[in-house]
């Protein structure tokens, strides 16, 4: 018998003890002396390998669970490695190593709230030795940001007016500057709020052209009988321009609801106030009697009767409300986060109704890299669309996080991260696309710089007179967004 077992140990160091366990019959002495050993030789690859395959032979036990939750985090997948802790623990919660391992799992992989339900779990230690508030305050984020418009003035200015150059306007976004404030706290273990207030200025101008047939005198001449006025009618076109700004005042308030199972539920609503000069042309249309003739013979003057056609131009100032509730579902399944969501809002004076699916996947097991795709429904009246959104991220270096995001369908009205982002801007938007970049500090302040960069189309209002009916032409424009922001998370 020893003469067997010699040979066979020294194939086990060589060619590793995956190999030797994938040729034979596992049991669970097997199981669990091997899966030991592993764990105190620190040999993390090789204990994964055995761990899951004796999860596919159907082992599943409390040290099983707690040793692939190690050498997980030791591999740096927290992700993954969250799985196996949590179900270790469900075996046995008592065990204040591997509740540790979890905090700092968690804390790792971003998940400070569910960090923070198990904070009391730890031992005084532990405590002492994590940096994690436990107060009502978590996080403070502040943000400042400029956009560029290619929109601010229009490049047809000459054509506003359609072919008859009747009457036309356009409504023009130019640059504008945005703020935010952001808060977050835990209200208790499970529950948590977050609390922004967003601040936006939007330069923009209202053009006009309109044309009209005038009455110009341009000479009287004298005969044996009296005299004739002699007078023009020509067709002159008129520009005109008012500048003004729109002003954005909103706050949105978010819960949210940790659950057991790795579910979260999260409602939200978004009030959003509304404040800018309304300007309306009215035409007025009155006849007037032109001198058409002078007669000596009966000492007579005579006229003739003509339309005049008058612009003028009313400025009220305006201020509304728009509102939005939604809804976010989400649950952690493994290295993949699932959510579904939904939303009802009123924005510039129509209803919307969305609902989408979402799915955030970390396929390095950690925050190393990541990705969140989502596909929405829309739905505003008749108006039905289909909305796509891609983000990717990656940490470059220890210190910078990138990531690049990009939004295809037309947003308008829309909103994305369950309502904290509403595009209330009654431009048509193509696409969006953008960058963000992160940057840590060993402090508790963390810096970013956000790029983004919009395609939309503005809107032309001709009226034809051939056919008496409003033609809307669209006219493409870009913007480019700059934010700078700092966050202090306590």
């Amino acid at each position: 018998m020893k003469r067997i077992l010699i040979p066979i140990f020294m194939l086990v160091a060589l060619i590793g003890p995956e190999v030797l366990y994938s040729q034979t019959k596992p049991d669970f002495k097997t199981v669990d002396s091997l899966t030991y050993r592993l764990y105190l030789e620190k040999k993390w690859d090789s204990l994964v390998i055995i761990g899951k395959m004796a999860l596919r032979n159907d082992f599943d036990y409390y040290y099983l669970r707690a040793r692939l939750g190690i050498a997980y985090f030791e591999k740096k997948e927290y992700i993954t490695a969250i799985s196996h802790l949590t179900k270790a623990r469900k075996f046995n919660s008592g065990d204040p190593l591997l509740t540790e391992y979890l905090y700092y799992a968690l804390i790792y992989s971003n998940r400070k709230e569910d960090a923070l339900i198990l904070r009391p779990f730890l031992t005084e230690e532990a405590k002492k030795k994590t940096s994690l508030s436990n107060g009502i305050l978590q996080e403070s984020h502040l943000e400042f940001g400029y956009t560029f418009s290619s929109d601010q003035s229009p490049d047809n200015l000459n054509n506003l007016a359609g072919n008859d150059s009747l009457y036309g306007e356009q409504d023009l976004y130019g640059n504008n500057i945005y703020g935010n404030l952001g808060l977050k706290l835990r209200i208790s273990r499970r529950i948590g709020l977050q609390f922004s207030y967003n601040y936006l200025n939007f330069s923009k101008t209202k053009y006009f052209q309109y044309g009209r047939y005038e009455d110009h005198l341009e000479g009287i001449a004298d005969s044996s009988w009296g005299k004739n006025y002699l007078y023009s009618f020509p067709f002159v076109t008129y520009d005109t321009s008012f500048r003004y700004h729109v002003y954005q005042n909103d706050v949105h308030i978010g819960i949210t609801i940790g659950l057991p199972g790795g579910f979260k539920v999260m409602p939200a609503f978004h009030l959003i106030n509304v404040h800018h000069t309304l300007i309306n042309a009215n035409v007025s249309m009155n006849t007037v009697q032109d001198t058409d003739y002078y007669t000596f013979l009966n000492d007579s003057t005579y006229f003739f009767p003509f339309t005049r056609v008058a612009y003028t131009f009313n400025q009220t100032d305006t201020s509304f409300y728009n509102y939005l509730v939604g809804l976010d579902i989400t649950k952690d399944w493994g290295i993949f986060n699932i959510g579904l969501f939904g939303s009802w809002s009123n924005l510039n004076h129509q209803k919307q109704k969305q609902v989408g699916f979402s799915l955030t996947y970390y396929p390095l097991g950690n925050l190393d890299f990541y990705g969140i795709t989502t596909i929405t429904g829309f739905l505003q009246g008749k108006d039905k669309r289909l909305l796509f959104g891609q983000v990717l991220g990656a940490k470059i270096t220890p210190w910078l996080w990138m990531e690049g995001n990009f939004y295809y369908g037309d947003y308008t009205n829309a909103n994305i991260f369950n309502g904290n982002i509403v595009y209330n801007n009654t431009d048509k938007i193509d696409y969006n696309a953008g960058a963000r970049m992160i940057f840590l500090t060993k402090k508790h302040i963390q810096f970013s710089l956000i790029y983004q960069y919009f395609k939309k189309e503005s809107q032309q209002f001709i009226y034809d007179a051939p056919t008496d009916r409003l033609i809307i032409q669209n006219n493409q424009y870009h913007t480019h967004t700059i934010i700078g922001g700092i966050t202090w998370k306590l």
